[in-house]
């Protein structure tokens, strides 16, 4: 069986040829940014590493009990470590806890699989706590880690990880997949562009209502802010400070200020660039600029509101 996923067939076809050569890293670590399928693309490795019946090394049989209970998240030699709602990221306990499962042997196959979401936001005693299981990693334990910035982790951690980097896919190859899941030709496009080069994105706006409302009220927002006076952006500032949709909605504002400035830069590439054009240019960079920063502030726990308020500041006003 194939592992479902949207784009990253290099980043399949590498793992698959590991497998194959017997040549597998003790830890992987899966970066990109938000909804790009990082998450996907470990639990279809994991399952690869779990099927009791591989038909050949990479492949899945579907039927196993690892085949039918990874993506359940329930196979017994499978430890997922994901953030407590009410965490901003990993804590040591979770690690240290998991450092006791890995030490014991496997229950049900030739090995565990660990699977740590979101390291990039892990606790300093975290991250010290999981720099020791790399640097002595237990036999027949293999971990996969997923970031969306590995820059923000230690380079420790880093260093120690086969990395692999999930780059947005291509609009024509989401449009594709979409079509081929049961979109027609024209919500197939549709879904794509939005998603920005998104894969998971462009599932769920295929399958979730609910998101594909969130989206576009996110997209409204940040005309809404661009136009704003400063009196009006702070009001907004202080009216999102507990939104819980608040990531997203940061990551949608930047897809949509880089199509912005690619839309730009393409412009002023076309010919020769006038003064007023290359000040477009530089503007679309420190809207970029200002957006990331805030998003990489609000991932390790600054102050909400102060970030949205020093944002709003850099963020020009679109006439």
């Amino acid at each position: 069986m194939g592992w479902d996923l949207i784009g990253h067939a290099w980043a399949v076809a590498l793992l698959r040829r590991q497998m194959q050569r017997g040549s597998l890293h003790h830890a992987y670590l899966f970066s990109g940014p938000e909804g790009v399928g990082r998450r996907r693309l470990a639990m279809a490795f994991a399952q690869a590493l779990l099927c009791e019946s591989p038909p050949e090394p990479g492949e899945t049989c579907g039927a196993c009990r690892g085949c039918r209970q990874v993506p359940q998240e329930a196979y017994p030699d499978l430890h997922m470590v994901a953030r407590s709602e009410d965490k901003q990221g990993l804590a040591v306990d979770q690690i240290r806890d998991l450092q006791r499962q890995l030490a014991l042997a496997p229950l049900a196959g030739s090995r565990r699989v660990a699977v740590l979401l979101d390291v990039d936001r892990a606790s300093l005693g975290a991250a010290n706590a999981l720099l020791k299981t790399l640097e002595e990693p237990p036999p027949r334990v293999i971990l996969l880690l997923t970031a969306v910035d590995v820059e923000q982790m230690p380079a420790t951690i880093v260093s120690r990880c086969e990395s692999l980097l999930l780059r947005p896919v291509a609009t024509g190859e989401i449009a594709a997949e979409l079509q081929r899941l049961g979109a027609s030709s024209e919500e197939a496009r549709t879904w794509a562009q939005q998603s920005a080069g998104r894969p998971e994105w462009g599932r769920a706006l295929m399958d979730d209502p609910e998101f594909r409302q969130r989206l576009a009220e996110h997209a409204t927002a940040y005309h809404e802010v661009l136009s704003a006076d400063l009196g009006r952006r702070f009001a907004l500032a202080d009216s999102w400070k507990d939104d819980t949709q608040l990531e997203e909605r940061l990551s949608v504002w930047i897809s949509l200020a880089g199509e912005n400035l690619r839309e730009l830069t393409r412009a002023s590439g076309e010919g020769e660039a006038d003064h007023d054009e290359l000040g477009r240019v530089a503007q679309g960079r420190r809207t970029m600029d200002a957006l990331i920063r805030t998003l990489d502030g609000l991932r390790h726990n600054v102050n909400t509101r102060l970030a949205l308020e020093g944002m709003m500041l850099e963020l020009p006003r679109s006439p």
